[in-house]
């Protein structure tokens, strides 16, 4: 038998040929979940320590790797995700937070930090809950409303909130504006389905044969429900409120002159890691 060191670079090779990226990274958090250990542990100690029964640890490890290489997300397969200091469950039917909507979180806190302590925040397109959740436990003694037309997101973002004893969040479920008519907000922040219908059959394995299609196709153009979401906003936005959205590749260009067309002109565009053009924050 294999000693587990050996065993994990053999599963860190296979994911490599498999083409996939971190596979270091990715051998190392299949193996952790096999022994139901955290990184820290896995080299604290000595693998021969780690498991009682190697063959039966092997075998485990094996399904887990054999799951990956049918190109089944890491996160789905471990069950959770990591954002903005949060633990967050995922899994199928819900689509797994990127870093890209982390910077979101991370760039909206900073705008709306100094604003009055309770604020109403509306999240549209919650999914996992990421944005509300994170935007909750930073602002405690504001309100959230999370609205997704998925009852199964819905189901994970109610957990995640519950899970990081999150109190100050409503769920709704509905398509955008819907569940929440009549109500006003101070922030308005959404990561909307944005990729064109045509180019979904090109993403990767990961998210084409995994991730909810409903969270990620945007309409022919990539713009339906930015067009969807700001044209309707006046009514929805307090005086002196903002908005901010993610923006899918390309689409900065096209998600501005809907906020134009809308009556909205103070737009600020931002960055993401890479210089692409990825966040519109727009002052009410």
């Amino acid at each position: 038998m294999h000693k587990l060191s050996d065993k994990l670079r053999q599963t860190s090779a296979k994911l490599k040929d498999a083409g996939i990226r971190d596979s270091e990274k990715e051998a190392e958090a299949l193996l952790c979940l096999a022994l139901n250990i955290d990184k820290s542990t896995l080299y604290c100690r000595d693998f021969s320590e780690l498991a009682a029964d190697t063959g039966a640890l092997a075998s485990k490890l094996d399904s887990l790797t054999a799951r990956r290489l049918q190109r089944q997300p890491i996160a789905y397969i471990i069950g959770e995700t990591e954002f903005f200091g949060l633990t967050l469950t995922v899994g199928t039917g819900v689509l797994i937070p990127r870093p890209e909507t982390e910077l979101l979180v991370e760039m909206l806190t900073g705008i709306i930090k100094g604003w009055l302590p309770a604020l109403n925040i509306l999240d549209l397109c919650t999914g996992s809950g990421c944005i509300a959740v994170a935007l909750a436990k930073q602002f405690p003694d504001s309100i959230v409303d999370a609205v997704d037309i998925s009852e199964v997101a819905l189901r994970y973002a109610a957990l995640n909130a519950a899970a990081n004893d999150i109190r100050n969040i409503s769920f709704h479920v509905g398509s955008l504006y819907g569940p929440v008519q009549g109500k006003a907000f101070d922030v308005i922040v959404a990561n909307p389905p944005y990729i064109k219908t045509a180019d979904l059959d090109l993403l990767e394995p990961e998210i084409a044969l995994y991730e909810p299609v409903e969270a990620l196709d945007g309409g022919p153009d990539g713009l339906r429900f930015y067009r969807e979401i700001i044209t309707a906003a006046k009514s929805h936005l307090n005086a002196g409120g903002i908005m901010a959205f993610e923006l899918g590749d390309t689409l900065a260009h096209g998600v501005m002159e809907i906020a134009r067309a809308a009556g909205f002109h103070n737009l600020s565009i931002r960055l993401d890691y890479s210089s692409v053009e990825r966040f519109l924050i727009i002052d009410g």
